[in-house]
């Protein structure tokens, strides 16, 4: 695994360092090159820390995402979650291709119950035409996360939506 380290306003020891690529080695057990992509964003935010962890195998993006004290928490905060998402990736393959499931030995996860999606609940609603900005200004009057519409300058479906900061983020999404 290709480990990449980004720090923003924060500084990266060589000790953390170490611990961080020692500790993510051992998930090169569920990926069989060892050019997998591994980004670790390590966020100072004033008395807390965050440290994301996102791996891109093959157009599949998985990622975890915590905010703790320090930066040790956060390493062994981080990795459970990931490899707990790693297991029910497999699971899910598994079944999709009728593989035989083989018994893995997991190092953080142990007894992992992973419960199929669900659709809740399907709702159908009109998308109107507008720009960016009113689309944002009808996020502020709507009490929901995101908002959906059509964009008059490119004509595709984006989404506003409200961030953890409180600032207004925008989703163009594309086909690739």
């Amino acid at each position: 695994m290709k480990l990449e380290i980004v720090a923003k306003n924060y500084r990266v020891t060589d000790k953390l360092e170490q611990i961080l690529t020692g500790k993510t080695k051992r998930l090169d057990k569920y990926f069989p090159d060892d050019n997998t992509p591994c980004k670790v964003v390590m966020t100072d935010l004033g008395r807390q820390c965050k440290m994301e962890i996102s791996i891109n195998y093959h157009g599949t993006h998985i990622r975890s995402e915590v905010v703790g004290d320090t930066m040790y928490y956060n390493i062994d905060a981080a990795l459970p979650k990931l490899e707990r998402q790693l297991v029910k990736h497999r699971e899910k393959l598994n079944k999709s291709h009728k593989m035989p499931e083989r018994p893995a030995e997991y190092e953080f996860v142990s007894d992992v119950e992973v419960a199929p999606l669900t659709i809740a609940k399907t709702k159908r609603f009109a998308v109107g035409t507008m720009t960016a900005i009113e689309a944002a200004e009808s996020l502020e009057l709507v009490d929901h996360d995101f908002f959906l519409f059509v964009n008059s300058a490119t004509g595709n479906v984006e989404a506003v939506y409200r961030r953890k900061d409180g600032t207004i983020g925008l989703l163009q999404p594309y086909i690739e």
